[in-house]
């Protein structure tokens, strides 16, 4: 085992890669396997959504609060615009999670045309797509 400071590879699970500099691990020499002490598991996963972000052109966290801001939306209605679960959004905030390809679209669109969200209502909704029947009211 030895302490190393090369760039970590870290694969998503649409097989995107993210390259994670500057973090400090110990990497076996006979086997190359990454061992990551758990009190620095945090701050690995907010560099490599950071990393990720930004390989993906991606909304950064403050380009998401931003226009949650701007938009006058509280973490709760944006959720419910987007279709996402609760927690989502404070999740994509703070950097522990890195929003979908279609999430970030659709904020990109609401960002720059927020006379969108009165008409539509909601831009998605979660599990209610056209292959799916809706209940009758």
């Amino acid at each position: 085992m030895h302490w190393s400071d090369e760039p970590l590879h870290e694969e998503f699970d649409d097989g995107d890669v993210a390259v994670v500099e500057g973090f400090r691990y110990e990497r076996c020499d006979a086997c190359g396997e990454t061992l990551v002490r758990g009190a620095d598991l945090d701050e690995l996963q907010r560099r490599t959504v950071v990393a990720a972000r930004t390989d993906l052109e991606r909304l950064s966290s403050e380009e998401i609060r931003e226009a949650r801001f701007t938009l006058g939306l509280t973490q709760s209605e944006l959720e419910s615009q987007l279709g996402v679960s609760a927690g989502t959004v404070g999740r994509w905030e703070r950097g522990e999670v890195l929003q979908g390809a279609t999430a970030d679209r659709l904020m990109r669109l609401i960002r720059h045309h927020p006379e969108l969200l009165p008409e539509l209502g909601f831009v998605a909704r979660e599990r209610r797509g056209p292959y799916r029947t809706r209940p009758s009211e």
